[in-house]
């Protein structure tokens, strides 16, 4: 009996921890920011993964002709490859963030040390960049983990999570779905999750922005939305 009993509690604790790990929005191991300010009816889309060098400057031409302010959470490797568009998404008033720096399928298995390694490595690559260290940061698949949590302490970045996902990097699911998918969610101060880096995002946007707008969002930046700075004081 006490064995059966002792089995159940270590089946809870796995169940919990795993929960914890893989929802982002319970802040089990972390205290993430997944919504903002919804007074104004404002939301933020937010992009992961970049930047791409064919995806990335065709949404920004999308967001320019809309008037739109984004959140680009970069990932190091790739800024590092493409610093001319880092630039790009600086220079046209979004706010670039930090990913990590590989994004590797391995990342959630880090320690402490290489947890901020992989934080500091990408803020370098886009102050690099940009003149200015990231303070926001989104960790990658939004896995966290008690390591990651004492690299976030000592780093002092804000964790950004998010509070509607379509799936967009999903090749099943098609522009309009995607759209769709946002549209039945989303709602005042709501932190939108999406990637600059597939085939079908322009699509999406281009059915989703003139719905947004028709249903009078305003569109910001993630900084603008929950009222912090975008980068830490140098």
């Amino acid at each position: 009996m006490i064995g059966w009993l002792l089995l159940v509690l270590l089946v809870i604790g796995i169940s919990t921890v795993a929960w914890g790990a893989f929802n982002i929005q319970g802040n089990f191991f972390l205290k993430a920011t997944h919504r903002g300010d919804a007074t104004n009816r404002q939301i933020a889309l937010t992009f992961d993964d970049g930047p791409h060098p064919v995806y990335t400057p065709q949404v920004l031409a999308l967001l320019k002709q809309h008037g739109v302010k984004a959140t680009f959470f970069c990932i190091g490797k790739h800024a590092a490859q493409h610093p001319e568009i880092v630039q790009q998404i600086h220079a046209a008033g979004h706010v670039v963030a930090n990913h990590s720096f590989t994004h590797a399928p391995t990342i959630d298995f880090h320690r402490k040390a290489r947890w901020l390694e992989e934080l500091r490595q990408t803020d370098a690559t886009i102050a690099h960049s940009i003149g200015s260290n990231p303070r926001f940061f989104r960790p990658p698949y939004g896995v966290t983990t008690p390591h990651l949590a004492k690299a976030i302490k000592l780093s002092g970045h804000t964790v950004i999570g998010w509070c509607v996902r379509p799936y967009d990097t999903l090749k099943t699911r098609h522009a309009e779905y995607i759209s769709r998918a946002i549209l039945k969610q989303v709602k005042p101060g709501n932190i939108i999750l999406l990637h600059d880096t597939h085939d079908r995002i322009v699509p999406v946007l281009e059915q989703l922005l003139p719905q947004l707008e028709q249903r009078g969002f305003t569109m910001v930046t993630a900084a603008e939305l929950i009222h912090q700075d975008a980068y830490a004081e140098t």
